[in-house]
C-alpha cells in the first residue's frame, strides 16, 4: 500500500509499548490517504502477535451517540465484559444517570484504568479512527487518556483528517504525531499492480498518478478502470469517484444505499427494511450486492452494516435530492420508534438527527421534544458538549412552534450544559436569554432557575454578569433552598471580585437560609459559601467549626465531605500544627478512596506535596507537585497552575532552583490579569525573580501594583501576599514599604502562611517575615525576638526549612547586633544550620552560612561567652574537666559542655588547640 515507513515506524512504537513505553500516536492525512488502511494493516500484525486489538470509530456527532468511539473500544477489549450498571462506566457503558461534576472526571479515570488493565499482560493496541468525527466529549476523553500514559503495555492510534479544520487534538510527552503524504509514482505503480493484477505500464501509472495527485483512494478507483477496460483521462474527486462506483450497481442496490446513508454510518435491517417499504429478506440481496462492490461491511452485531468509510456515506448520501432526504429522515424516526418499542433511550441521539433533518416540512414542536430528549440523555451520560449541541439544535428546529415555558427549559438545559462542558461565557448568555422568556407569576423561580445553573468563572466580566442576574434573581420573591443558594453564589462571585464585605454579610444570610429550609443541599452550599467569606486568617476558628458542621451533614461518599477535611487542613497549617496536618491527610486520603476521581487525587497529592516541602523533603515535593498537576482535572486551567507555582516557587525559595520560572514560562507568562487576582498573579512572578537574583525585572513587576496601602487581595491570599511582598519590598531596598507590610502582617502574628482556601504550599511562621522586616529596618532587637520565636515554632512543628532560614536570618541579625554573647549564639546557630541545610539540599542558605561563619571567625574571641572564655582559660592551663568543674563551680557534664561548643564554635577537634588559642587571644599564662 506503499506506507512501509509509517507501517514500520508505528510496529516500532508498539514493539516499545509492550516493554512500558505507552504512546498516543496521531495519524494525520487528506481524505482517502490510507489512514484506515494503515491502522488495520498495524492491527492484522498486532494479531499476528497475540497482542489484543480494540476498535472504535467516529461517526460525527450528528449521526451517532456520544462516546461512540469509546464504547465500540469498550465492548472490544479481551477478557471479560467492563462492568455496567452500578459502575463509574456505566454512563459511558449503559447510559446510566450521573447527576455531579466530578462524575465525569471519575468516568474518564475509570476508563483510562480499564485499558491499564486490559493491557496486561500481553499489551493493548486500541485503534481509534477518524477521531476528528468523533463528539466532543469524546475528545475530552481522549485527552485524559493521553495525559495518564504512564507505566502501561498500551498503544493507542488516533486517524484524524488534517484538512477539517482546527481540531481539538492531544499533545504531551506520550504523543506523537504521525503525518501520511501522497504517494509517490513507485507506490502507486504498486497499488495499481495490486488492484490489475499485473504490473501496469509506465505511462498509465505516471497518468494515473497525476490524476490522482498520489491519493490512495482516487488512485485504486482509477486502477479499476484500468482493470475494467475503461479509459482513463479525467481527474476524479472522492464523490465523483463514488459516483462512478455506484453506477455499477443495480438500481434496487442504489436505493437501498442511499436509505442506509440516511440512516447512518451503521444500519439496522430492520429499520432499514421498513424505511423501504418490503419485508426483511427482499432486502438482503441488495446489501449483499453493495457489501461485494466492497461499500458495506457487516457492522458490530448480527442484522448490522456498516460503511466501509465514511468518504463513502457522505457521498452516496450527497447525491440524494433535498425533498427525498428530508422524507427518508422522517420515515426513519417512524421506523426507529416502531422497532425500539418501550427502549428508546438507546436509539435517542439517531431519532434527534432524524428529526432535525424532518422538521422542514413540518412538526417542529414535536421534533424539538425529542432532540431535547437526546439533549437531556447526552448531559445525563456525561457528554456536555453534546448535550449544549442538541439543545441548541431543540431551540433552533423549535424556533416558533415552541412557547414560553418551553424555550426557558431549553434555554436553562443549554446554560447548565455549556457551563459543564467548559464554556462559561456561553453558559452566561443562555441563562441571559432564559431570563429574558421568564414571565408570569412563576418568573421569580424561573430566573432563579436560570441563574442557578452558574457558577464563579474566574474572569471578572463574566463574574460581574453572574452577580447582576444573581441580585436580579435575588429581588423577586424566591425562597427556600432557591434563594439559599443563590446566596451561596452571590458570595462566591463577591469573593472571585474582591467584595469581602458584601461576601461575609450575604454568606451569613444565605446559611440562615439553608438552616431555615431544612435542605441538605442547600446547606453545604452555604457551608462552602461561609467557608469562603471567612478564609482569611482571622477566620481560622470558625473556618475549623464550618468544617466539624459539613462532616456531621455529610456521609463518606459525599464529595462535600472532601472540602471538609481540606478545611480542616488549611487551618491546622495556619496554626503551624503539621503533624496534625498530616494526620488530617490520612482522613481526607480515606475518603478521597471512598469518592474516587481526578479531583479528589489531585487534592490528595497538593497537600502531600505541601507537606513535604513544608517538613524540607523538597525533591519529594517537587515530584508529588507534578503528579498532581498531572492529576488535576483540566490542569491547564488557572486554579491547577496557580497552585503548581505555589508550591514550585516555595520549593525554589529553598532549594535556590528557578523551576517556578520554567513553569510559569510554559504556562504562558503570568495568569490572566483579569482574573480578579492581580496582586498575586503579579507579586507572585516578582518573587520568583527576586529568589532568581532578577532584581531589576522584580523591581517592575513590584512597582507596578503601587503602594502595599492600596493593595486588597482575597483573604486567603493575605499572608501570602504580605509575606512575599516584604521579601521583594526589602530586596529592592523599599523601606517604607516593609514597614507597612509589616504593620499589616502584625495583626496577624501566630499564624503561619498558607491559604484558607486550598493550601497549596507552606509559606512558614508569620513571626519569620516580621523579624525579617524588622532586620531590614535595622529594629535588631525586635528582629532577634521574632526570629527566635519563628525558630522555636519551626522546631516544634518540624518546618525543617523554614528552621534553617530562621536560624539564618537569625545568626545574621545577632553577628550584626555584637552584643555580649551574641557572636556565641550566632555561631551555635550557624554550625547548626549549615549542617540542615546542606542535608536539605538548601544550597544558597548553606552558603550565606558558610559566609557568615567566615565573618564570625575573623572576630574569634568574641565568639565565646563569658563563661566559655574562662573555660578555656582554665583549659590552656591544663586543668581537666572535672578540675575545670570544681574551679568554677559547676557540675562535670557542664564543664564537659562548655568545652564541646568552645571546639565546635572554634572549629578545632582537640583539647590542645584551645589551649594554643586561649593563650594567643585571651593572654592566658600556661
Amino acid at each position: 500500500m506503499g506506507r512501509d515507513r509509517e507501517l514500520a515506524a508505528l510496529t516500532g512504537m508498539l514493539a516499545a509499548a509492550l516493554t512500558g513505553d505507552p504512546r498516543l500516536v496521531l495519524c494525520g492525512g487528506e481524505p482517502g490517504i490510507g489512514r484506515t488502511r494503515l491502522a488495520t494493516e498495524l492491527a492484522a500484525r498486532a494479531a499476528a502477535d497475540r497482542v489484543p486489538v480494540a476498535w472504535g470509530a467516529g461517526a460525527g456527532p450528528d449521526v451517532a451517540p456520544p462516546f461512540l468511539p469509546w464504547r465500540q473500544v469498550l465492548r472490544g477489549l479481551p477478557g471479560p465484559a467492563p462492568p455496567a450498571g452500578g459502575s463509574d462506566l456505566a454512563p459511558l457503558t449503559d447510559g446510566v444517570a450521573a447527576v455531579e461534576e466530578e462524575d465525569r472526571f471519575r468516568l474518564f479515570d475509570t476508563v483510562v484504568r480499564v485499558l491499564h488493565a486490559a493491557a496486561e499482560p500481553a499489551g493493548l493496541l486500541v485503534v481509534l479512527d477518524d477521531v476528528h468525527r468523533a463528539d466532543p466529549a469524546s475528545l475530552r476523553l481522549l485527552h485524559h487518556v493521553a495525559a495518564q500514559l504512564r507505566g502501561g503495555r498500551l498503544l493507542l492510534v488516533a486517524t484524524h483528517d488534517d484538512t477539517a479544520g482546527p481540531a481539538s487534538l492531544p499533545s504531551g510527552p506520550a504523543v506523537d504525531r504521525l503525518a501520511l503524504r501522497r504517494l509517490p509514482p513507485q507506490a502507486v505503480a504498486v497499488q495499481l499492480a495490486d488492484v490489475v493484477g499485473a504490473a501496469v505500464p509506465v505511462d498509465q501509472a505516471e497518468r494515473v498518478h497525476e490524476l490522482s495527485a498520489g491519493n490512495p483512494f482516487l488512485a485504486a478507483e482509477l486502477g479499476r478502470d484500468l482493470a475494467e477496460g475503461r479509459p482513463i483521462g479525467v481527474p476524479v474527486g472522492v464523490r465523483e469517484a463514488v459516483g462512478r462506483w455506484l453506477g455499477r450497481l443495480s438500481p434496487r442496490c442504489r436505493h437501498e444505499l442511499r436509505i442506509a446513508a440516511v440512516l447512518g454510518p451503521c444500519v439496522d435491517l430492520v429499520v432499514l427494511a421498513a424505511v423501504v417499504g418490503r419485508p426483511l429478506l427482499e432486502c438482503l440481496d441488495p446489501i449483499d450486492e453493495a457489501a461485494d462492490a466492497g461499500l458495506l461491511e457487516p457492522g458490530d452485531a448480527p442484522g448490522r452494516y456498516r460503511f466501509v468509510h465514511p468518504l463513502v456515506r457522505d457521498a452516496v448520501e450527497a447525491g440524494l435530492p433535498g425533498g427525498e432526504r428530508v422524507r427518508l429522515h422522517r420515515a426513519a424516526v417512524d421506523a426507529i420508534l416502531r422497532h425500539a418499542g418501550d427502549r428508546v433511550d438507546p436509539h435517542l441521539a439517531d431519532l434527534a438527527r432524524h428529526w432535525a433533518a424532518a422538521a422542514v416540512a413540518g412538526e417542529r414542536a414535536e421534533a424539538s421534544a425529542w432532540i431535547e430528549r437526546a439533549a437531556a440523555a447526552a448531559v445525563r451520560t456525561l457528554a456536555f458538549e453534546e448535550g449544549a449541541r442538541l439543545y441548541r439544535l431543540a431551540l433552533d428546529v423549535g424556533d416558533a412552534a415552541v412557547d414560553a415555558v418551553t424555550r426557558h427549559r431549553l434555554l436553562t438545559g443549554l446554560a447548565a450544559a455549556r457551563f459543564r462542558a467548559a464554556d462559561p461565557a456561553g453558559a452566561v448568555a443562555a441563562a441571559g436569554e432564559a431570563i429574558a422568556v421568564a414571565h408570569g407569576p412563576d418568573r421569580p423561580r424561573l430566573v432563579a432557575d436560570a441563574v442557578l445553573t452558574l457558577g464563579c468563572t474566574n474572569d471578572q466580566g463574566l463574574d460581574r454578569t453572574v452577580r447582576a442576574l444573581c441580585e436580579e434573581a435575588l429581588a423577586g420573591a424566591v425562597t427556600g433552598p432557591r434563594r439559599a443558594r443563590l446566596l451561596a453564589l452571590l458570595t462566591e462571585t463577591d469573593m472571585y471580585l474582591e467584595d469581602v464585605a458584601q461576601a461575609d454579610s450575604a454568606s451569613r444570610e444565605a446559611l440562615a437560609a439553608a438552616e431555615g429550609c431544612g435542605d441538605a443541599s442547600a446547606l453545604v452550599a452555604a457551608l462552602r459559601a461561609r467557608q469562603l467569606a471567612r478564609s482569611g486568617p482571622d477566620g481560622v476558628e470558625e473556618r475549623t467549626v464550618l468544617a466539624q458542621r459539613l462532616l456531621a451533614a455529610t456521609t463518606a461518599r459525599d464529595e462535600a465531605r472532601l472540602w471538609a477535611h481540606l478545611w480542616l487542613i488549611d487551618a491546622l497549617v495556619e496554626r503551624g500544627e503539621l503533624f496534625d496536618a498530616a494526620a488530617e491527610l490520612d482522613r481526607l486520603e480515606w475518603v478521597a478512596g471512598r469518592y474516587g476521581g481526578a479531583t479528589a487525587r489531585w487534592h490528595v497529592l497538593k497537600v502531600k506535596a505541601m507537606l513535604a516541602q513544608a517538613h524540607g523533603r523538597l525533591a519529594e515535593a517537587a515530584r508529588l507537585g507534578a503528579e498532581a498537576f498531572a492529576a488535576a482535572p483540566g490542569n491547564g486551567t488557572g486554579g491547577a497552575v496557580g497552585s503548581r507555582l505555589a508550591l514550585l516557587t516555595a520549593v525554589d525559595h529553598h532549594a535556590g532552583t528557578a523551576t517556578a520560572l520554567e513553569a510559569l514560562a510554559a504556562a504562558g507568562g503570568p495568569l490572566a490579569a483579569g482574573s480578579g487576582y492581580r496582586i498575586t498573579f503579579t507579586l507572585g512572578p516578582a518573587l520568583m525573580l527576586t529568589d532568581a537574583g532578577r532584581l531589576p525585572e522584580a523591581g517592575a513587576l513590584y512597582r507596578s501594583l503601587g503602594p502595599p496601602a492600596g493593595w486588597r487581595p482575597a483573604p486567603f491570599f493575605l499572608l501570602t501576599v504580605l509575606s512575599a511582598g516584604v521579601a521583594v519590598a526589602g530586596a529592592q531596598g523599599a523601606a517604607a514599604d516593609v514597614a507597612a507590610l509589616r504593620g499589616l502582617l502584625l495583626p496577624h502574628r501566630g499564624r503561619h502562611v498558607g491559604s484558607g482556601a486550598g493550601v497549596a504550599h507552606y509559606g512558614g511562621p508569620v513571626t519569620l517575615h516580621l523579624g525579617s522586616a524588622a532586620a531590614r529596618l535595622g529594629e535588631l532587637d525586635t528582629a532577634v525576638d521574632e526570629l527566635r520565636s519563628a525558630l522555636a515554632t519551626c522546631r516544634t512543628g518540624g518546618a525543617a526549612g523554614y528552621a534553617v532560614e530562621a536560624q539564618t536570618e537569625l545568626a545574621a541579625v545577632l553577628a550584626r547586633r555584637g552584643r555580649t554573647d551574641d557572636l556565641g549564639e550566632a555561631a551555635t546557630l550557624v554550625a547548626e544550620g549549615r549542617t540542615a541545610a546542606e542535608g536539605l539540599g538548601m544550597p544558597g542558605f548553606a552558603a550565606r552560612l558558610a559566609a557568615l561563619d567566615e565573618r564570625l571567625r575573623r572576630a574569634p574571641a568574641a565568639l565565646l561567652t563569658a563563661r566559655e572564655r574562662e573555660v578555656a582559660a582554665c583549659v590552656a592551663r591544663g586543668m581537666s574537666n572535672p578540675q575545670i568543674a570544681a574551679a568554677l563551680v559547676v557540675s562535670e557534664r557542664t564543664a564537659q559542655n562548655h568545652v564541646q561548643h568552645i571546639l565546635t564554635k572554634l572549629g578545632f577537634s582537640r583539647r590542645s588547640q584551645i589551649a594554643v588559642w586561649a593563650v594567643h587571644n585571651l593572654g592566658t599564662r600556661t
